[in-house]
């Protein structure tokens, strides 16, 4: 049995999953009217919260990752496409992806900072602390938590979709890492149980 990708979404305020294929209509506005230093100090606050649990120090939010994320949210919200960069279009950053879909006309960068990292971070509950390593399904959270990745930067774009034929604007945030994570074989030392 083939396995659907599947991605996390808000529908008007509904958190659930839709298939990448459902997306259709690739028209897309691409702008950013989010409060861009809001985002990122929300996102750089909450990743510091989840960190902490898990005995990683603190990130700090560094520019040229914010430029390299910015750029590509802009890219996910112009073409209505939820993919992740090439490892050279972020210069090997580790990156995470967070897409939103609501028919109101705005979100407030608060809320969305903290959906995405809190919808990364809330797989830490599939992760199995007695056999670390890389899966599918954990490996958001094991970026978020990553004890080696110092740095973060994250960007956010609007754009449009429609998902079975209602229209919705499509809030995209990609958060980068440095150093990045998930790299095989360093599980143990990096994420750590609470």
């Amino acid at each position: 049995m083939k396995r659907q990708q599947l991605i996390g979404i808000t529908l008007a305020g509904l958190a659930g999953m839709i298939p990448l294929g459902a997306i259709a209509n690739r028209s897309a506005i691409a702008q950013t009217s989010m409060d861009l230093n809001t985002l990122r100090s929300i996102a750089l606050s909450q990743h510091n919260t989840y960190r902490r649990t898990h005995r990683s120090p603190d990130m700090t939010l560094d520019n040229e990752l914010n430029d390299t994320a910015q750029r590509w949210a802009e890219y996910l919200a112009a073409n209505a496409v939820f993919e992740h960069s090439s490892r050279s279009q972020r210069n090997n950053a580790g990156e995470n992806l967070y897409v939103s879909y609501t028919t109101a006309p705005s979100i407030s960068a608060d809320t969305l900072g903290k959906e995405a990292v809190t919808n990364w971070y809330n797989e830490v509950s599939n992760y199995d602390y007695a056999n670390p390593g890389f899966s599918g399904e954990t490996g958001h959270f094991t970026q978020v938590v990553w004890k080696e990745s110092t740095q973060l930067g994250c960007g956010v774009a609007q754009g449009r979709a429609t998902l079975d034929g209602t229209n919705f604007n499509a809030f995209y945030v990609v958060c980068h890492y440095a150093p990045a994570g998930n790299m095989m074989g360093d599980f143990p030392n990096n994420v750590l149980q609470p």
